[in-house]
């Protein structure tokens, strides 16, 4: 019977860059649909347990260049997969929990745009950013990810500015007759002001569409890289051979507006999953575990199933369990939207994330991991954001006949061109042109 799961992946920040997950995971033995989504760094996929499992699927994610710690879901609740090698001791304790906690359990997973975090036994060794890898946007948070977007936006737009004046578009154009400083020919300061733009502005493409070669699959991030790298290739030639007609300007300015409008989706994506981020900011990250006739404060992740979870007037209930002993009022209303607190005796049953608001509650746990119902929820509604319409999957499709056809068109005009006598400075320029 096929199972669906919400993985984790990090370092997915391009739209145009949804079709490759989906095209490389597909292709695996026992996959049957995938739908990537970029806006939380995540992807549904169906698969028959039989022939995969999540271990493998994130693996997969992996070997497709991007950063994988799991299912996504609250990080309080589920401890991370364990991706380096752990103590003697450590691989013990492990066990142990194995064999009370439910398989599902094993997988953390992370909320949107957010590293992972380690368990106990290895969170003081690793940093977040050690787990989750240095490759693109990897590590980082939606945060982050939107600064970075606009540094880099902000180089290129000053970069583009100067390269714009001393281009002929500026001299003609805009009348601008300033000299090149230090004596230099305009084209050779142009060449120098597009170096930051090249290869910090949009090495972010290059690192795309490297990603999406990688997987064999072409998106927007291939186009633009090859827009960029050919105008700019082609006018360090010229330069290099003595000055001529080049394009810096336009490798700036497509490198400029492409960033612009990555930023500002970014900047939408970031609002668009504060509603999943709530709900992961609902699991508490520690509880207090009766243990040998004491209370002991654990980290929520390590709360096995049969533990009995003391839960005070004002704490949250870590779990999903079931009252021993106490009574009190809980209000579930973050979870069942119930304004009025619900009176809890022995016997009732509680959910994680509500909050003990009257008595002492004693709860046996019963649901722990990805069981809870606040996972649950959360995967529901990653799952709701993952689904694609059909016109969607239509426009998914059509961009990569796009890039076939733009990368061909200009293969093919280079190709008459030279064919036709013109020389290979005249062929690839207007191969250029029409890439």
């Amino acid at each position: 019977m096929s199972q669906t799961t919400v993985l984790h992946v990090g370092g997915l920040h391009w739209a145009t860059s949804e079709h490759a997950i989906e095209s490389i995971l597909s292709r695996r033995e026992g996959v049957e649909a995938v739908e990537a989504n970029a806006a939380n760094q995540s992807a549904t996929v169906t698969y028959d347990p039989d022939r995969t499992s999540v271990a493998e699927l994130a693996e997969w994610v992996r070997e497709c260049g991007y950063h994988c710690a799991g299912r996504s879901v609250p990080m309080h609740v589920c401890e991370p997969m364990d991706e380096d090698p752990v103590p003697e001791a450590a691989r013990a304790h492990a066990h142990h929990a194995d064999q009370a906690r439910h398989p599902a359990a094993h997988v953390d997973a992370t909320h949107a745009g957010h590293t992972a975090v380690t368990t106990a036994t290895t969170a003081a060794e690793h940093s977040p950013h050690e787990m989750m890898g240095h490759g693109g946007h990897g590590g980082m948070s939606m945060d982050d990810m939107v600064r970075d977007m606009r540094n880099r936006f902000v180089v290129a737009a000053l970069m583009t500015v100067g390269i714009a004046l001393w281009s002929p578009m500026g001299r003609d154009m805009l009348g601008f007759t300033a000299p090149a400083p230090f004596g230099l020919r305009d084209d050779v300061f142009a060449l120098l002001l597009s170096l930051p733009v090249v290869f910090y502005s949009a090495w972010i493409f290059f690192d795309g569409a490297y990603r999406a070669l990688r997987n064999r699959t072409l998106d927007m991030m291939v186009l633009v890289a090859v827009a960029v790298a050919a105008g700019w290739l082609y006018s360090v030639g010229i330069t290099l051979t003595g000055g001529g007609e080049v394009f810096y300007e336009a490798a700036a300015m497509l490198t400029a507006f492409v960033l612009l409008g990555h930023w500002f989706e970014m900047r939408a994506r970031g609002g668009a999953n504060e509603a999943v981020r709530a709900l992961m900011d609902l699991a508490p990250p520690m509880a207090t575990v009766v243990r040998d006739g004491e209370p002991v404060e654990v980290p929520t992740a390590d709360v096995l199933v049969g533990d009995l979870v003391l839960i005070r007037p004002g704490g949250k209930v870590p779990v999903d369990g079931t009252v021993e002993d106490g009574t009190s009022e809980v209000d579930e209303s973050m979870v069942t939207g119930e304004s009025l607190p619900v009176a809890k005796t022995p016997g009732s049953t509680v959910i994680g994330a509500s909050i003990n608001t009257t008595g002492t509650l004693r709860v046996r746990a019963t649901k722990v991991g990805s069981d809870t119902a606040l996972a649950q929820i959360v995967a529901l509604v990653q799952q709701a954001q993952n689904s694609k319409a059909p016109g969607q999957r239509l426009a998914d499709r059509a961009a990569f006949w796009l890039v076939l056809v733009a990368l061909f068109g200009g293969l093919l005009t280079f190709a008459v061109w030279l064919l036709s006598g013109a020389s290979v400075e005249t062929a690839l320029l207007f191969a250029i042109t029409v890439v």
